[in-house]
């Protein structure tokens, strides 16, 4: 074995099991989205307490990283342990449509959950429609289905699929309800797609989730840094700036890929805990690291607010860094370098225009209200501390 992956191999980690992070890893429990299970399971109560008599059709739309794929597999896990305890032949299928690629290939996928052997190329869509409803009347079978990302198919073929799927049992007098839909989108807007006819069968039956707030997110950070990294490896400071980080668009995939993607930097620089640099660090593989232009662009007495920032938070390994506390490091380094200091309004103005100029984070302490709060969000505070030290 080659020395250095086996001395990589060999190389202790702050993280004790990597599958936690994983963007599939289900957790036990979905904080903040207690409400909106709820709600989908008084939907379906009808179809789980009198399975056959009815057939439900329910939507789940909100923007990327609110819960939508996760709050549909969790009921489809509550699904398959009450169909198993009360012995009811309930039974859920999950398919992502985008991954699936077609209209078509998607029934196959659902179809092959019950018989593998199908073969793709001697059947119809509809014709496998048919074969999947006399595969659940063999096994007297009732199927919950939830076609995640629909609105791709949507976008590319109409809405023919799921108005076949809604109208299974028209031309049947007394014949059991076997199909009901969950559709998962990112906006009801895809709504508008849909015929009048399919829209009809889908009903108003709409769950709608809103972005994470920053405190929301700091939870379910918190939760997943508890179960995936040993002891307390990740920091307090650490787990606020991913939160503040990722609450611009309330995405919590974010949150955990940045939680991840922190915490093997921290591993790569031999760390004992995950700080805030190495997250803002992992954010600069996101985003783009600061364009030398920007830099370049800024006055000197700018320039030495913005270095004055990155060296407090270098020092002191906070998400958060004090106006006063700046302050004083902006007057060391106008020494420095031989600067007349500037007057307490003009320094605001300067914070002003780094604000503006997307470099640095502003905002005031709830302990404290007047406390300025200051941060580096997008880029980590060594790179922009060598980037202006370069143009010093």
């Amino acid at each position: 074995m080659d020395d250095l992956l086996e001395k990589e191999l060999k190389r202790p980690s702050l993280i004790k099991n990597p599958r936690i992070l994983d963007l599939k890893y289900l957790p036990k429990k979905l904080l903040h989205r207690e409400d909106e299970q709820r709600m989908l399971i008084k939907y379906f109560k009808p179809i789980i307490e009198n399975s056959g008599k009815y057939s439900q059709n329910v939507t789940i739309v909100g923007p990327v990283g609110t819960g939508k794929t996760a709050i549909a597999l969790k009921f489809g896990e509550m699904i398959k342990v009450y169909s198993t305890q009360k012995s009811i032949n309930l039974e859920y299928v999950h398919v992502n449509c985008r991954r699936a690629r077609s209209s078509f290939l998607t029934i196959l996928e659902i179809a092959r959950k019950f018989n593998p052997n199908i073969p793709v190329k001697e059947f119809k869509p509809d014709e496998i429609i048919n074969m999947l409803v006399n595969l659940l009347n063999q096994r007297n079978s009732f199927l919950i289905i939830t076609l995640d990302e629909i609105d791709f198919i949507i976008q590319k073929e109409g809405s023919d699929f799921l108005y076949d799927l809604t109208r299974l049992t028209d031309d049947e007098l007394d014949e059991k309800e076997r199909i009901s839909l969950i559709t998962i989108a990112r906006e009801s807007e895809f709504r508008k797609l849909l015929d009048d006819s399919t829209l009809s069968t889908l009903r108003q039956n709409i769950i709608s989730l809103v972005p994470y707030n920053e405190d929301q997110l700091r939870d379910i950070v918190k939760d997943r840094a508890n179960e995936a990294f040993y002891g307390d490896a990740v920091s307090a400071e650490a787990i606020d700036l991913i939160s503040d980080i990722t609450s611009k668009k309330g995405d919590a995939r974010f949150a955990i890929e940045l939680l991840e993607r922190a915490g093997m930097y921290a591993d790569h620089k031999q760390s004992l805990k995950v700080l805030p640099e190495h997250v803002r660090h992992a954010n600069t593989l996101v985003h783009p690291i600061i364009r030398q232009e920007i830099v370049t662009d800024l006055t000197k007495k700018q320039q030495i607010i913005l270095l004055a920032t990155a060296k407090q938070l270098l020092s002191t390994n906070k998400a958060y860094v004090t106006l006063a506390d700046v302050k004083t490091v902006y007057k060391e380094l106008c020494k420095d370098y031989k600067l007349p200091i500037s007057e307490h309004a003009q320094i605001l103005e300067y914070l002003q225009h780094l604000e503006y100029c997307n470099l640095i984070a502003i905002k005031y302490s709830k302990k404290k209200k007047q406390q300025t709060l200051i941060s580096l969000l997008d880029v980590s505070a060594e790179i922009i501390k060598k980037t202006i030290m370069e143009q010093l």
